[in-house]
């Protein structure tokens, strides 16, 4: 891009936003959590017992939505890990490679 002279990774950075992936991965599991706890609509209660049909179908979409959550906290949590691999890895390379150039100009 013009203007730039700099090529690098802002290793600050993306270790900022692998917290916030770890920390969004984990909301979403607790929530999914929160949803599979409750027993709406599976017959536990008098309330809405002339309205079994409507409450197990709700029950059925609340066990989809928590399902999503949990595939969604999954597929966060597994971005954070490629993001951190990727992050050590070119620090490693990083290191790397300054040692070469130190070894062949002191």
């Amino acid at each position: 891009m013009p203007g730039f002279d700099v090529l690098g990774v802002d290793l600050d950075a993306l270790h900022n936003t692998i917290g916030t992936l770890r920390t969004c991965a984990d909301s979403l599991r607790q929530q999914s959590d929160r949803i599979t706890e409750q027993s709406f609509g599976t017959g536990r209660a008098d309330a809405g017992r002339d309205y079994s049909a409507q409450g197990a179908a709700i029950h059925a979409g609340l066990e989809r939505i928590a399902a999503c959550l949990r595939h969604w906290s999954v597929a966060t949590a597994a971005t954070a890990d490629v993001f951190d691999r990727a992050a050590t890895e070119y620090e490693r390379l990083d290191r790397e490679r300054a040692d070469r150039l130190t070894a062949v100009h002191p």
